[in-house]
């Protein structure tokens, strides 16, 4: 990007990253060192008032490494060292200040440009004695929960924990979760509320969890055991984090789970019987989901029908980027990484571009943006159409229109439940109005778009669209007239 000014437009896209453990490399330009006598020296006006005395620290907190070309002859060295910073886990952004003038100079002809990137650490794996203790406290509860919140690009962990979850009769509900992991349908997938089952649980084994409950929501009334695994169980990267812990086992998540597998027993009744029971009270709640989803087809639609009707239209290989869109219990996941939800550093506008960086990795399959209409404001949606249009990246954008913050209000309702604010027919600081025409903004990019107003009619409206993306390769926009939830 451009200079500091560039860097600073990036920042909210940076914070997501760091948040989400993406290895991102950053590299912006940095205003020309000197006045005169050097090729690349300042000639602009904007070269002085462009300049900083420390531009990296506009990243610095969210970054795992940063630095300054200084000599032509570096850039391979440095370029190698961010990159394998960047991919060593936990992955994470590293940023490079590339000043004008070093990169006008000429390339040494003795040096050779070497394309060897350094090593790459493996992920640790846990310490035995760890295990062992875990496998223990395992064996000895009555009442164990797993809870997980993000996994893996393989769908390793989620392997794991579904196998686990099994052998030992273990319901698994994914809190907050950043990527999904289990499939919707799974016997053991017991949803994404923690609560209830933390009420009566006697152990918790707290997989690669940042915030695995609400403490001023969720309380642990039973005293449980709580064993964290993670490549950092503590999540130093946290300045306030203080979720307590029996046991912290370091270790890649995955080999973790693994490991704890090995030498237990396998089918013992205390572990059949749970196992039944976890089954059918899943069972029943999910048929209990579908029915409320279904009461919401009317005019505006709830979000919980969106998702069932989007669960209908998609494939078992569609990809949806969840950002203030439809609740996660209404949609129908086939397998892991079928969902990503907003990272916790909450930078708004992340789920469009997100959803077009998928499409750009695998233009074949369908990846959603299922979005706010404020997230969709926040994303710079001319740009992302525009990207859209050039890389002829079919997307699928719904945008859940219910005129309002709702973040803005839920939170002043959840600090002030009788505060002023919550008796007025409106929320001051929340109101949308006047909406613009989101249908045209896709069209202003030969994006094909339909506002749908009625629920009954979504199901139709949703073939449509995919059919503009399968037949004719391009992107497509469905502007929902939605309620707002609570």
């Amino acid at each position: 990007v451009h200079v500091n000014v560039g860097l600073a437009n990036s920042l909210c896209g940076i914070l997501n990253a760091a948040s989400d453990n993406i290895p991102l490399f950053m590299m912006s330009g940095r205003t020309p060192l000197t006045e005169d006598n050097h090729l690349g020296s300042r000639n602009t006006p904007i070269h002085w008032g462009q300049e900083m005395r420390d531009q990296g620290s506009i990243v610095r907190e969210a970054v795992k490494w940063d630095y300054e070309l200084r000599y032509p002859e570096q850039i391979c060295d440095l370029v190698d060292r961010g990159m394998t910073i960047a991919m060593a886990a936990p992955r994470g952004p590293v940023y490079l200040s590339l000043p004008r003038e070093p990169l006008a100079k000429a390339w040494p002809e003795e040096q050779l440009i070497d394309n060897k990137i350094q090593s790459i650490p493996y992920s640790p794996s846990p310490d035995e004695s760890a295990c062992n203790f875990a496998q223990e406290l395992l064996l000895k509860a009555q009442h164990p929960l797993i809870i997980c919140q993000r996994g893996d690009p393989k769908g390793e962990l989620s392997e794991a924990i579904a196998t686990l979850s099994e052998m030992l009769g273990i319901p698994v509900v994914e809190s907050f979760p950043l990527q999904n992991q289990l499939s919707s349908d799974h016997p053991m997938h017991s949803g994404f509320n923690a609560g209830p089952l933390l009420e009566k649980s006697d152990l918790v084994l707290i997989v690669n969890s940042q915030v695995p409950w609400i403490k001023s929501i969720q309380g642990l009334t039973n005293n449980p055991t709580l064993i964290h695994i993670a490549l950092d169980p503590l999540f130093t990267n946290m300045p306030f984090r203080n979720f307590h812990s029996d046991l912290s086992i370091i270790g890649d998540p995955a080999k973790t789970i693994n490991r704890l597998k090995k030498g237990l027993p396998k089918n013992s009744q205390s572990a059949v019987l749970r196992y039944e029971k976890v089954n059918q009270e899943n069972t029943e709640r999910r048929i209990k989901l579908k029915e409320i989803a279904r009461m919401g087809s009317g005019s505006p639609m709830s979000p919980e029908f969106v998702g069932l009707c989007l669960s209908d239209a998609l494939d078992d290989e569609a990809v949806i980027f969840n950002e203030l869109g439809v609740p996660i219990n209404s949609l129908h996941l086939s397998g892991p990484n079928r969902l990503f939800s907003t990272p916790f550093s909450g930078g708004l506008g992340w789920g469009f571009p997100a959803a077009l960086g998928a499409s750009l990795a695998n233009p074949d399959r369908l990846a959603v943006a299922c979005i706010g209409d404020g997230s969709y404001i926040f994303a710079n949606p001319v740009a992302c159409h525009q990207i859209a249009e050039s890389m002829e990246l079919p997307v699928l954008i719904i945008i859940m229109n219910n005129g309002i913050w709702n973040a803005v209000r839920r939170a002043a309702r959840n600090v002030y439940p009788e505060g002023s604010a919550i008796k007025k027919n409106e929320m001051p600081l929340t109101s949308l109005n006047p909406l613009p025409d989101f249908c045209q903004i896709a069209a202003a990019s030969r994006g094909w778009s339909e506002r749908v107003e009625t629920g009954s009619e979504l199901p139709d409206a949703l073939m449509r669209a995919i059919n503009i993306i399968k037949t004719e390769k391009r992107h497509a926009l469905l502007e929902l007239k939605v309620s707002i939830p609570n």
